[in-house]
């Protein structure tokens, strides 16, 4: 019999067990995803909002 372990995150990401790498937006910080990994890891990438407002501040 398996245990699932779920973690319901601030912005509503659901991690399963094992699932301890986090993508997280480095302009607002927002948790995008989880990844599963062997340990605790945190990958950092621009979320689709913060990249569709970087793009219409660079065409200022």
């Amino acid at each position: 019999m398996s245990n699932s372990i779920s973690l319901i995150l601030e912005s509503g990401v659901i991690a399963q067990k094992n699932e301890l790498g986090l993508i997280i937006c480095k302009s607002c910080n927002e948790v995008i995803g989880t990844l599963p990994t062997d340990g605790f890891k945190k990958f950092y990438v621009v979320c689709q909002k913060c990249a569709c407002n970087d793009n219409k501040e660079a065409n200022k």
